[in-house]
């Protein structure tokens, strides 16, 4: 069989084996075809499934009206989460945080009417965190999909492989030790072809944010990626929002501070980015120090404890760089050849 026969035949395994299934999306196109793939097996069962987002509300016009086309399909049950969350604000060094649906604030949009608007429990109120909060809810055995692909990094490859699944299928995780639920990546085995594949072969709604893309740099797979608009593993899709959604760009430098300083610098190859090494430095640790003397002492003292666990060597100093030009101070970015005390391997971790 194929690829796409093998994603449908696991997708109705799942369906027989669990009473409930939620589905994860994010308005790109992975998520996009597993809601199909999903939708399609309920539909022929006659069951409904639910449809969980987290919505970061530093999110493309384009993405959201993708996910309110699948939250309003008539056999999904919404689990569209518009609730307050701390953003980690790559940007700015003053702005460390987009306080994303904070009451009283000026939101970038309105919360949409299908949307969950308030948890009336205590709960975790950053994003990494939110996952497995939600997943401690469930009342039964559930099935929760994932559209990972192992294809994308040995990261990917690594959650998907890293634990023993459900029975004997390797492409599933438990949720949580003793838990009766499970994630599932029915399409871990797909190409980005197989994606486009079927999406072109059935007619597919998709996130038109790729047809842009396209138009501006081919079907090139680092630069087709759709997410939050200001974390350090996305933010420079600051320097495209400007050019594919104008009124986007505008509320969000309205909301947020250090936007419009990093859609001009984003694809800059020394502000942003520690790919090469300025000429006024001599090496990667001289212009780690440069940067630590001028970071701002409310992150200072962290950078400074961190790296003082870490090798000093010149590869290291470089992602050090990296961490600082970005504003990762709270150690997101992964740096190479160090021991870190946790290693992220989550799928929520790799959106």
């Amino acid at each position: 069989m194929n690829v796409y026969e093998g994603a449908v035949n696991r997708i109705r395994f799942i369906f027989a084996e669990f009473p409930r299934v939620v589905v994860s999306v994010s308005g790109g196109k992975d998520s996009t075809c597993l809601f199909y793939l999903a939708a399609a097996e309920a539909e022929r069962q006659g069951r409904r499934f639910e449809v969980f987002f987290l919505d970061q509300e530093a999110e493309y016009q384009s993405s959201v009206e993708i996910i309110e086309g699948m939250m309003r399909h008539p056999l999904a049950i919404p689990r569209w989460y518009q609730v307050p969350i701390h953003m980690t604000n790559a940007t700015s060094h003053a702005e460390l945080f987009l306080h994303a649906w904070g009451e009283g604030e000026t939101w970038i949009r309105e919360k949409s009417p299908l949307a969950i608007h308030g948890i009336p429990e205590p709960y975790p109120k950053r994003f990494y965190d939110f996952f497995p909060w939600f997943e401690s809810l469930d009342r039964e055995p559930t099935a929760h999909l994932v559209g990972l692909r192992q294809f994308e990094s040995l990261n990917r490859h690594r959650a998907v492989y890293k634990a023993n699944g459900y029975k004997h299928y390797k492409w599933s995780t438990r949720c949580a030790p003793g838990s009766a639920s499970y994630r599932f990546y029915p399409i871990f085995d797909w190409q980005f072809r197989d994606v486009w594949k079927c999406i072109a072969d059935n007619s597919v709604p998709y996130n038109k944010l790729y047809d842009r893309m396209y138009a501006r740099s081919g079907a090139n797979m680092s630069t087709m990626r759709v997410s939050n608009l200001i974390h350090e593993r996305a933010f420079r899709a600051l320097a495209q929002v400007q050019e594919f959604e104008p009124d986007t760009y505008d509320k969000l430098v309205a909301r947020l501070g250090g936007v419009h300083c990093a859609a001009l610098y984003a694809e800059d190859r020394y502000i942003f980015s520690a790919d090469r090494l300025p000429p006024a430095f001599k090496s990667w640790r001289e212009y780690r120090d440069y940067l630590l003397a001028t970071t701002p002492s409310s992150t200072q003292s962290r950078y400074l404890k961190r790296f003082a666990k870490q090798d000093a060597d010149e590869s290291a100093c470089q992602h050090q760089v990296k961490q600082l030009l970005l504003n990762d101070w709270e150690g997101n970015l992964p740096i190479t050849r160090q021991k870190r005390r946790k290693v992220r391997e989550q799928w929520w971790d790799l959106l």
